[in-house]
């Protein structure tokens, strides 16, 4: 039985990269705790009576106008290395995305335009001939060359030992890497891959200068910087305290960062980050902590940003009534996750109305159902699913830890109380942060907990649904954690990613979607905005999740 849906055409807004099928053990559960920082009382209640809808949240903010000397920012993490090729998590990439450039660029908006390099697709979109800008200089002033690029992107290709395998995932369509020229790297593929254009402007097509970088084979460490070619350069990195990026005074494109050091701070914790930020001591995160959004409107501005953030419920590979679509779908339905969103979210979030975040689609049609869960209507028509699924009666365990955000914790409640009043026996139980990390190990990373499924909170770096749809097409991949399988829409999502026509390519991605939320694979609960803080005396970043890949900085500046 097939929920209540409609279909929605949406516009492209953006286009950041797709889901990371590379997400390990760490990558996936750091980014759970992201934007999951959630206390509980007053706060969140009060943040969402001024939160916008989804529909309103920004792309950018108000541009500077003035020159800083300093300007004093946290990071959630601190970075872990600072080789683009590893880049995987907020520490890292908030701060690379200053310092390295790709041979594309991710827009505000999500589109994608030149970069290092222009693009030309010769071979019916087989062969891409990125030629490089003659102005692109490294900091050490060596000019960017087609064999920087061919040895930077092959790095990504063809990890080595010592690297984690990133962006591997997404070169699987390529058959060769080389220089074509002094300024020209070019790439064959076995098919055109429209999704692997995209992640050209995320680290994937980061470039490093080779001599360097083969010179300093342990480069990315904190007494080794990267040699790259962005804004910023590496001024200092003091582990455990903090870390200094200096504008580029040299840049290619031409200075025009307006603030001339950016010193981050690795404040962990809401109170910690809160007393911070309130008191002036930071001037500007990404992701604050939500359960302080209220007062930080007092000191500051808080933009919600559009993002292709997402939290769900995740089924494991347990044996259980959660294998069941049907029962997949009851949850959905008696979920009101306009609730989830407005209390564990702060009104950091919208209730999820389509399988993906809604800024993901662009031209391709999102199926997406009529209600936000939780009304008379929906919970008569999940209970009937669960008749039909033949009562189950069988424990169903969601596991989340505790240790990670009191978000996390009320988001799994709901849905257990929402799965018992639609004659469910489901039950939230709290496990240890190691027990956590172990459901993001792969299929079987459930046996320590004995869990049907957990809460994840997850992104994808292009707004492309093949990047997610990929997980779900194979159910060997590792982070497909219920090796959900389903032959046609497999098939589907297998023509589109070889497909170099447009139109084709999102009338097969509308169709696999059709199926995969007629299945939900995993249960999309809510959409989390990129929440950002300024505080009054600064302005100019984008609001959009684009800073882990776009030199946001260099728009930062004074706000007078």
């Amino acid at each position: 039985m097939s929920l209540s849906f409609r279909l929605s055409h949406r516009t492209r807004p953006h286009t950041p990269s797709g889901t990371q099928r590379w997400r390990t053990v760490q990558v996936a559960a750091v980014t759970a705790a992201l934007g999951l920082a959630t206390a509980c009382g007053g706060g969140p209640e009060s943040a969402q009576k001024d939160a916008p809808g989804s529909q309103d949240w920004a792309t950018t903010t108000p541009r500077a106008t003035g020159n800083l000397d300093t300007a004093n920012w946290n990071l959630i993490l601190e970075p872990t290395t600072l080789d683009p090729q590893q880049a995987s998590n907020y520490g890292v990439n908030d701060v690379l995305s200053n310092m390295c450039e790709s041979l594309q660029t991710l827009n505000p908006d999500f589109s994608i335009s030149d970069g290092l390099a222009s693009l030309k697709v010769e071979n019916r979109g087989k062969r891409l001939v990125y030629s490089i800008d003659a102005k692109a200089h490294f900091w050490n002033g060596q000019p960017v060359t087609g064999a920087d690029a061919a040895y930077s992107l092959t790095r990504a290709w063809h990890p080595s030992a010592q690297q984690a395998p990133i962006y591997n995932q997404y070169f699987a369509a390529v058959t060769a890497i080389k220089a074509t020229g002094p300024r020209e790297v070019t790439v064959d593929l076995q098919h055109p891959d429209l999704l692997f254009q995209k992640m050209m402007a995320t680290f994937a097509g980061s470039v490093v200068e080779a001599r360097y970088s083969k010179a300093h084979p342990d480069f990315g460490k904190p007494s080794v910087p990267p040699m790259c070619s962005g804004p910023y350069t590496l001024k200092s990195w003091k582990t455990g305290s903090k870390l200094t990026l200096e504008r580029n005074q040299d840049y290619w494109r031409g200075v025009t960062a307006k603030t001339r050091q950016v010193v981050f701070s690795f404040l962990q914790g809401d109170s910690s980050q809160t007393r911070a930020l309130t008191g002036g001591a930071i001037q500007g995160m990404y992701q604050p902590p939500t359960s302080a959004l209220s007062r930080l409107g007092e000191h500051g501005k808080v933009y919600y940003g559009k993002s292709l953030l997402s939290f769900y419920l995740v089924p494991t590979a347990k044996t259980g009534p959660l294998q069941d679509p049907r029962i997949r779908q009851a949850l959905f339905l008696a979920l009101n996750r306009t609730a989830v969103a407005r209390t564990a979210f702060g009104g950091a979030a919208a209730a999820s109305r389509s399988m993906l975040p809604a800024d993901v689609y662009g031209p391709v049609k999102a199926t997406k159902s009529d209600g936000t869960g939780g009304s008379p209507d929906e919970i008569a028509q999940a209970k009937r699913l669960v008749k039909e699924a033949g009562s189950p009666t069988t424990k169903i365990v969601l596991a989340g830890a505790p240790a990670i955000s009191d978000s996390l914790t009320q988001s799994l409640q709901a849905i257990a109380e929402a799965a018992r009043k639609i004659g469910l026996n489901a039950t939230y139980k709290p496990v240890t942060l190691g027990q956590f990390y172990d459901l993001f190990s792969g299929p079987q990373g459930w046996r320590s907990t004995g869990s049907d499924a957990f809460g994840s909170q997850w992104n994808l770096p292009v707004a492309d649904p093949q990047a997610q749809f990929s997980v779900w097409a194979n159910p060997k991949d590792p982070t497909n954690y219920s090796q959900f399988t389903d032959g046609t829409a497999s098939k589907l999502i297998r023509q589109a990613a070889a497909e170099g026509d447009t139109a084709k390519r999102d009338e097969l991605l509308a169709r696999a979607d059709r199926r995969l939320f007629d299945r939900l694979p995993w249960v999309p609960v809510v959409d989390v905005a990129n929440v950002l803080y300024l505080d009054n005396s600064v302005t100019g970043p984008p609001a959009s999740f684009v800073n882990w890949y776009s030199p946001w900085a260099q728009q930062l500046g004074a706000s007078k």
